[in-house]
């Protein structure tokens, strides 16, 4: 695997004279095939680099110019949504800059709003303004009305979503969750703040959900509107129901997009689970029974033949079980510590 990183010169070229990546293309979507394997990257695409294990991009310059917004500039949508996207010469620049000012000053709060009604988009996204305090439907409209006002198509996608381990593979409920889909010079994006926000780690968003790849994103977030999907074929709420519960560390660590479909595993003895990735990777479980809050380790081997890891736990108990799933890259001797991270989780029920 090669990992491609744009560095300092060519991300201020990106983000603020409109060359490099971005599009002049009129086309539309970009449709994805979720069983498509993607091992390259063409770095002469016009498109925007999708956030992947193969690209990595440096915004650090716009995002600092967001973060450093003057509050006289914040007093509402029009002053602020010009003050952003004043110095881009792209829609990625624009886009990046909201962004990132929304990342570093609305906060995640679930009192925000109660029950979330509201008069209008426009009267929800300057509620979410004036009091910095969002959950997700305040991120994406926020995030829709302030790129609105510069030119650029965002869509509020409102859908499902899986955020419990202990319902990996099973029916996840009804629609939970608001999200955004966007066109940058023609081509359709998919962005989650919120998660963004939730799942961010010293003050810094995850920017796993800027940008998404939709194969990544569907693991996670299912739309009512089987378009916003970007998948060709979509996948329908069963299929997604299905799926186990996955991190975003799961493709970070470069994980094959062809993620394990079955969240829900019944055995007699022994649960296998099969992962790609061309890494050198270690792999560890731990289980917990329903109602616990925490797992503990417990035994597993690993095989590995080639790009393909096979996973075999045997689950202590009968009944329904949740596994949680952790990696972390095969370091030297000398190197320093890594922590594992949870990459998924899965329901086993050993009969």
């Amino acid at each position: 695997m090669r990992k491609y990183t744009i560095g300092l010169s060519l991300a201020l070229l990106l983000l603020l004279t409109g060359t490099g990546f971005v599009a002049t293309s009129s086309r539309g979507f970009r449709v994805y095939n979720l069983f498509e394997q993607t091992n390259t990257v063409n770095r002469a695409s016009t498109e925007i680099p999708l956030n992947s294990r193969f690209v990595t991009v440096d915004y650090s310059t716009i995002d600092q110019y967001a973060k450093n917004t003057p509050e006289s500039k914040a007093a509402n949508l029009n002053s602020l949504a010009n003050y952003l996207t004043a110095p881009a010469r792209s829609e990625l620049a624009k886009a990046r800059s909201v962004y990132a000012w929304i990342t570093s000053h609305v906060r995640y709060d679930l009192n925000a709003f109660g029950n979330g009604t509201y008069y209008s988009e426009v009267d929800y996204a300057n509620r979410t303004l004036r009091s910095r305090r969002a959950v997700c439907t305040g991120y994406s409209l926020l995030f829709k009305h302030l790129l609105n006002k510069s030119g650029i198509d965002v869509a509020n996608v409102k859908g499902y979503s899986r955020t419990e381990d202990a319902t990996a593979g099973q029916p996840t409920g009804p629609m939970d969750h608001e999200w955004n889909a966007l066109k940058l010079d023609g081509h359709s994006y998919l962005i989650d703040l919120t998660w963004a926000m939730t799942t961010g780690k010293s003050g810094r968003p995850n920017d796993h959900y800027f940008l998404t790849d939709p194969r990544a994103f569907v693991s996670q977030h299912l739309p009512a509107d089987p378009r916003w999907q970007l998948l060709n074929p979509a996948i329908s709420k069963a299929t997604f129901d299905r799926f186990p519960k996955l991190y975003d560390a799961y493709f970070r660590m470069g994980f094959n997009e062809r993620f394990p479909q079955n969240g829900l595993i019944h055995t007699n003895d022994v649960a296998t689970i099969t992962f790609r990735n061309d890494a050198d990777l270690k792999i560890v479980c731990s289980a917990a029974r329903p109602g616990q809050n925490t797992g503990q380790t417990i035994p597993s081997s690993l095989q590995r033949n080639g790009d393909t890891y096979t996973l075999s736990v045997r689950v202590p108990q009968r009944g329904p079980t949740t596994l949680y799933v952790f990696a972390k890259p095969k370091t030297s001797a000398n190197a320093p510590y890594r922590q594992y991270e949870a990459i998924g989780s899965f329901t086993v029920v050993k009969g």
